[in-house]
């Protein structure tokens, strides 16, 4: 399984038209409690109101952190040849030792994951990604 759409090539103006982009690792991580937010005494709750952003940075659960390497083409990948960049939180974890990533996703490679579905958490995590407005309009392959 893979996801096919055009990839720019960070700080160089070049666009790989179809790209392949294909998880390589995901992590996952048990938060056992949910992360309350800052203390405020002032309040009748003892907590800072203010909104804490998407569950996956507070919620409790297992979070999966997606890490995607991206190729020219399937026929790249298929013969062996080195991606044109990576996804995710660190190049490492995409098992990349380079700089070509794609700033400011990072928020959108990681996900709550479902204990109890029926899908694997590789299917979970492709899934994730077509929720999200970078790979919204990609195709599955």
């Amino acid at each position: 399984m893979a996801l096919v759409r055009d990839f720019e090539v960070s700080g160089s103006g070049f666009t790989v038209p179809d790209a392949y982009h294909v998880i390589v690792n995901v992590k996952t991580e048990k938060r056992l409690a949910d992360i309350p937010p800052p203390p405020d005494s002032s309040r009748e709750n003892g907590l800072t109101d203010m909104d804490l952003g998407s569950e996956v940075y507070w919620k409790a659960g297992y979070v999966g952190k997606i890490s995607i390497q991206i190729f020219a083409s399937k026929e790249a990948r298929d013969n062996g040849l080195n991606p044109v960049g990576w996804l995710g939180d660190s190049p490492t974890d995409a098992g990349i030792n380079g700089q070509l990533a794609t700033p400011g996703l990072a928020h959108e490679v990681k996900f709550m994951i479902d204990p109890d579905s029926s899908d694997s958490i590789l299917t979970q995590a492709y899934n994730h990604l077509k929720t999200t407005e970078y790979y919204k309009d990609a195709q599955e392959v």
